[in-house]
């Protein structure tokens, strides 16, 4: 699954070869299609995967976290940080996915899309009702932090010249500036952040970053 990952985000589903991918892998095209079908499959696969990942991370930082603040801060640094620790999957799944997909398969992922939506628009709601988060709308505020961190593929680069942690820290200031009243001090906001990344650093089913830098950069995008 990683290598074919790794080539859709070097050349983009349309011109990812099943054959090539069976090649690098020692097996033979006929193996691959066996097993998942057809290339379509296989890219559902991956989003499944990936969307399972993701809802993991997300799992784990209700269970560690106690408050939405804190909550909202974690779940951009593991919006940002799949950036660089899941880079060829997130390029896969969020630049291509949505444009191949039809029927059934389209359906599931919309619906997978959607029921992670909705974790994040359930943090900002449980914050509006708090009192500590300022929103008149969850969803549209959700939509927003989401086009913030799901499109930084289109520019972030895992070699800089801003880290992760430092992205996430302007972000999680900029977005608490708006929803918070009066905004988080810089010191407390801090913490949340430095909190942030060690929780989602342990969340299950992560690729360390480590793991991720070591791997050649030749197939990223």
């Amino acid at each position: 699954m990683q290598v074919f990952a790794e080539h859709v985000a070097a050349r983009g589903y349309a011109d990812t070869s099943l054959g090539d991918v069976a090649a690098e892998l020692g097996l033979s095209k006929g193996t691959i299609v066996h097993h998942f079908r057809s290339k379509e499959a296989l890219l559902g696969e991956l989003h499944v995967a990936y969307f399972g990942r993701r809802f993991a991370e997300a799992e784990f930082i209700r269970a560690e976290l106690g408050d939405p603040v804190s909550r909202l801060v974690a779940m951009i640094y593991a919006l940002l940080a799949a950036h660089r620790d899941d880079r060829a999957a997130s390029l896969a799944c969020l630049r291509e996915l949505v444009r191949y997909f039809e029927g059934e398969l389209n359906n599931y992922v919309r619906t997978q899309r959607a029921a992670y939506t909705e974790i994040l628009v359930g943090i900002l709601r449980e914050g509006a009702e708090q009192g500590v988060l300022h929103t008149t709308d969850p969803r549209m505020s959700a939509l927003q932090i989401f086009g913030m961190c799901n499109y930084a593929w289109t520019w972030y680069r895992p070699e800089g010249p801003q880290s992760v942690e430092e992205i996430a820290s302007r972000f999680a200031r900029d977005i608490l500036g708006g929803l918070t009243h009066p905004s988080v001090d810089d010191r407390g906001l801090e913490e949340r952040i430095a909190k942030a990344v060690a929780v989602v650093r342990h969340a299950p089913g992560r690729i360390p970053a480590e793991t991720e830098a070591a791997r050649p950069r030749g197939r990223s995008a």
